[in-house]
């Protein structure tokens, strides 16, 4: 199967009001300042204008410059506002350029999705941060209870979405039967884009665009996830792997000091691609934890590379604290300094005895 000319020129409907209507009038508009609200209350009227543009994109195989750009906005995470890693950036793109986005990346969703791991659970209908967590989780339970030891690798890429490597993604996507006008007109979407960062209205000067699916989009999401996708072909079938998007673990049972040199060669290979996919690993960053019991565990020590893996008792884990006994206590703590800290259960705090009344003594007192 592939996506020929047709295929993509067949991509949008004659009457493109439907997407127009659903617009969320609440999103901030691109650099092109055209507001949604606007396209969602014409939408009747330019539909049919809309929809000729973008057939014209499709079967020429290019995009209009215009929506190749990005108003970067810093927000500020935590911790000195001096230093630029402490900023989290947020990429306002045009809306029609993104609505364009999702009715190509519909299209290639329903192509790519048969030739996407079962292993990643990244931005794909009916997988979810929750959907990897459980089966990583499961395992590692099952495992513990039978008193077998698992060493879990966390691995963390630098920049990831930023770093991916336009030559090495469209040979992938023709490898996987994207090509003519369709390939034409990807190629053309990743390259010649422009950003500039806007803080106070004030903007900065343009700059291009080299690498990296473009932040904030509708198609930066599915093409990382087929980026990423042959990372884990490139290890032993019989180590585990799971991903969400770039977030990646691997994992093995450790019954002997042999287990873990074999999860030690997975890293190399690992690695390997890393090299070839130019995706580089924050080594710094990568972390191993062994999950067991024993009071005597058997210990490696891991290396990505050159680096020494850090050895860590508890990993923030897409969210949940996962603590290398499996003990839930650290997560619900944090999830209770972070409520508290946002006044969030502010008022179940000071009504705990009325609650805890509730909760224990009625039930109590309706079974006695």
């Amino acid at each position: 199967m592939s996506l020929n000319k047709n295929s993509v020129y067949c991509i949008i409907p004659h009457s493109h009001s439907f997407c127009l209507s659903n617009l969320d009038t609440s999103k901030a508009c691109g650099p092109d300042g055209i507001p949604a609200r606007l396209l969602k209350e014409c939408s009747q009227q330019i539909a049919p204008s809309l929809c000729a543009l973008f057939n014209t994109s499709l079967s020429h195989g290019r995009l209009p410059t215009e929506w190749k750009s990005a108003d970067v906005t810093p927000i500020h995470k935590k911790d000195s506002k001096e230093l630029a890693e402490n900023y989290r950036p947020i990429s306002l793109l045009p809306i029609i350029g993104k609505i364009i986005e999702r009715c190509v990346a519909k299209r290639l969703y329903d192509h790519l999705i048969d030739f996407i791991s079962p292993l990643q659970h990244g931005f794909l209908t009916n997988r979810s941060c929750t959907t990897q967590l459980v089966q990583v989780l499961h395992t590692l339970g099952q495992n513990l209870d039978k008193n077998i030891q698992t060493d879990v690798i966390y691995l963390d890429f630098s920049k990831a979405f930023d770093s991916v490597d336009h030559r090495i993604i469209l040979s992938k996507l023709k490898l996987h039967g994207v090509e003519g006008r369709c390939l034409d007109w990807l190629t053309d979407y990743l390259t010649g884009r422009m950003q500039r960062v806007v803080v106070d209205g004030v903007a900065s000067n343009w700059s291009h665009v080299t690498s990296g699916v473009p932040q904030g989009s509708i198609l930066g999401p599915l093409l990382f996830v087929l980026f990423i996708n042959d990372l884990p072909d490139t290890i032993p079938t019989d180590i585990n792997v799971a991903l969400y998007a770039d977030d990646t673990k691997a994992y093995n049972s450790v019954k002997s000091e042999d287990d873990a040199q074999h999860l030690q060669q997975a890293l190399f290979f690992l690695d390997s691609w890393s090299t070839r996919n130019n995706l580089k690993f924050n080594e710094s960053k990568c972390k191993v934890s062994s999950i067991t019991r024993k009071k005597h565990p058997i210990c490696f020590n891991y290396k990505l590379g050159s680096t020494d893996l850090l050895k860590v008792k508890e990993e923030k884990d897409l969210g949940v604290t996962v603590t290398d006994t499996l003990s839930w206590n650290p997560h619900i703590q944090n999830i209770l300094e972070v409520s508290l800290a946002a006044g969030a259960i502010g008022g179940l705090v000071a009504w705990r005895q009325q609650i805890m009344e509730l909760v224990v003594v009625v039930p109590y007192n309706l079974i006695k």
